[in-house]
């Protein structure tokens, strides 16, 4: 028996949705990572790009993305984060 996920998925890629659904579903559980201030701005070929509000923070969360890429592609199910850009708005 398959789970609803599945049919989802399946009818999800006939239309073509596929990135953009797992670009929504990285940035979301980027942000429930939560052990710093970031915010998840957009995820595309590899990358998440997160904005933060301080240099401090930007460094922070540098030296924490190799936890973050690990802990999304987990969450996700396959490697497909590769790096992580940090934007400062600061």
């Amino acid at each position: 028996m398959k789970k609803i996920g599945e049919f989802i998925f399946s009818s999800m890629a006939k239309k073509g949705l596929i990135k953009e659904t797992v670009g929504a579903q990285i940035c979301f559980y980027a942000e429930s990572w939560g052990k710093y201030p970031f915010r998840s701005v957009s995820f595309s070929r590899g990358i998440l790009k997160v904005s933060v509000t301080s240099s401090s923070a930007a460094q922070e969360l540098q030296m924490k993305e190799e936890e973050i890429i690990e802990y999304l592609n987990k969450k996700i199910g396959r490697k497909i984060v590769k790096g992580v850009r940090i934007v400062n708005n600061s």
